[in-house]
C-alpha cells in the first residue's frame, strides 16, 4: 500500500488545516482522548508539524476552543425599530440558531471550562464570554456598560447549560430554552436600569 503524497502548502494553509481537523476531533471526543498522532492523522500532516506550529496538543487545543467559543460577530442581528422584549428574543433566538448549527461541537468547547480547572481554558472562555455580551448589548440596543456586561457575562454558564439540556438531553424544547434566557437577560438588564 502506498502512501499518499503530501502536498506543500503555505504556512497560513497548513496551520488553517490543523486547527480545522482539531476542532472536529474536539467536537467528537474529549481532549484527554485525543492523542497528538490521531490530530497529525486527521490533518494529514506529520507528527511534528503540530509541534511546529502550535508547540504541543495543548497549544492547538486552546486554538481549536477559541474559534470554537466564539459569536460570530458579522452575522449578528440588530433590530432597532423592535421594543427591547422583542429585541432581546429574537438575538436569543439568533444564538439559539447559532448553537443549533455548531451543535456538539459548540457545547463540546463552550464546556471545556470545566477541563481540570485548567486556568489557560477558562481564560478562553473568559474572553469569548466577555465579547458575547458587548456583541448582545450591541445587538439588544443598550450601551457597552460595565455594569451591563458583567449582568450578560453572569449568565454565560446558564446560556450554556440551558444548550447543553436542550441540544444533548433533550430535557428542553428549544421554545422552553428561548423563554428561558429571554426572560433571564431581560432581568438581568432591567435590574441595572431600575
Amino acid at each position: 500500500m502506498s502512501t499518499p503524497a503530501r502536498v506543500r502548502l503555505a504556512p497560513e494553509v497548513r496551520r488553517e488545516q490543523i486547527v480545522a481537523a482539531a476542532q472536529r476531533l474536539y467536537s467528537e471526543q474529549p481532549y484527554d482522548q485525543v492523542s497528538t498522532a490521531a490530530l497529525a492523522h486527521e490533518a494529514g500532516v506529520a507528527r511534528g508539524l503540530i509541534n511546529h506550529y502550535f508547540g504541543d496538543k495543548r497549544e492547538l487545543f486552546l486554538e481549536a476552543m477559541r474559534r470554537s467559543v466564539v459569536m460570530p460577530e458579522p452575522e449578528l442581528p440588530y433590530f432597532p425599530d423592535k421594543p427591547l422584549d422583542e429585541r432581546t428574543r429574537l438575538v436569543v433566538e439568533w444564538i439559539l440558531d447559532a448553537a443549533g448549527e455548531y451543535g456538539q461541537a459548540w457545547v463540546n468547547a463552550s464546556g471545556a471550562a470545566n477541563l481540570h480547572g485548567s486556568s489557560d481554558v477558562q481564560a478562553v472562555i473568559d474572553a469569548a464570554d466577555e465579547r458575547a455580551a458587548r456583541l448582545v448589548l450591541d445587538a439588544i440596543g443598550l450601551p457597552d456598560d460595565e455594569a451591563l456586561r458583567v449582568r450578560l457575562r453572569s449568565t454565560a454558564p446558564l446560556f450554556k447549560s440551558v444548550c447543553r439540556e436542550w441540544l444533548q438531553r433533550g430535557t428542553l424544547t428549544r421554545e422552553e430554552a428561548v423563554s428561558l434566557l429571554t426572560s433571564t437577560i431581560l432581568l438581568f438588564v432591567r435590574q441595572e436600569h431600575a
